[in-house]
C-alpha cells in the first residue's frame, strides 16, 4: 500500500478509513490520539498545513488541543475549555483566536469531535480549523458602526 500523505505511520485501517473521509470535507484538521497522554496529533489535512504554516514534521506528535497556536490574544478561558473538553472526551465547538506560524492572528470556528470505535471507546479526536477572520471583521465592522451611531 502506497504511503499516505500526512499520516505518521498506518497504524491501522480505521485510522486510514477516518483520515480519508474527513480529507474531503474539513479540509483543515488534525486527528489526535485520544488513549495516548497528551492527545498527539497522528493525522494532518494539507489544509491545516495551508492554514498554519506549520509542516507536518513540526506538528507531528504535538497535543490535538493545537496549544502552539496559542497567543497573546487567545483567552485563558479558552484554554481551558479545549483541555476540558479533551480530558473529558467531549464535544467543543468554539470561536477562538489562534496564531499561525509567522505570528498572524486568525479568528478560528474551532470543532473537537469524539470519534469512537465499534467499542464505544474514543480513540480519536477530529479537531477542526474553520478560518472565519474575514466574517468576524464583518460582524466587528458592524457593530462598530451601530455603536457609533447611537
Amino acid at each position: 500500500m502506497p504511503a499516505r500523505k500526512g499520516l505518521l505511520a498506518p497504524q491501522n485501517t480505521f485510522l486510514d478509513t477516518i483520515a480519508t473521509r474527513f480529507d474531503g470535507t474539513h479540509s483543515n484538521f488534525v486527528l489526535g490520539n485520544a488513549q495516548a497522554n497528551g492527545n498527539p496529533i497522528v493525522y494532518c489535512s494539507d489544509g491545516f498545513v495551508d492554514l498554519t504554516g506549520y509542516s507536518r514534521a513540526q506538528i507531528m506528535q504535538k497535543g490535538c488541543s493545537c496549544h502552539f497556536l496559542y497567543g497573546p490574544e487567545t483567552k485563558e478561558e479558552h484554554k481551558q475549555q479545549i483541555e476540558k473538553s479533551l480530558l473529558g472526551k467531549t464535544e467543543l465547538k468554539l470561536e477562538v483566536i489562534f496564531y499561525k506560524k509567522d505570528g498572524t492572528p486568525f479568528w478560528c470556528l474551532f470543532d473537537i469531535v469524539p470519534i469512537k470505535n465499534e467499542k464505544r471507546d474514543v480513540v480519536l479526536f477530529l479537531a477542526s480549523h474553520k478560518d472565519i477572520t474575514h466574517t468576524k471583521m464583518l460582524e466587528m465592522n458592524t457593530s462598530d458602526e451601530c455603536d457609533s451611531g447611537k
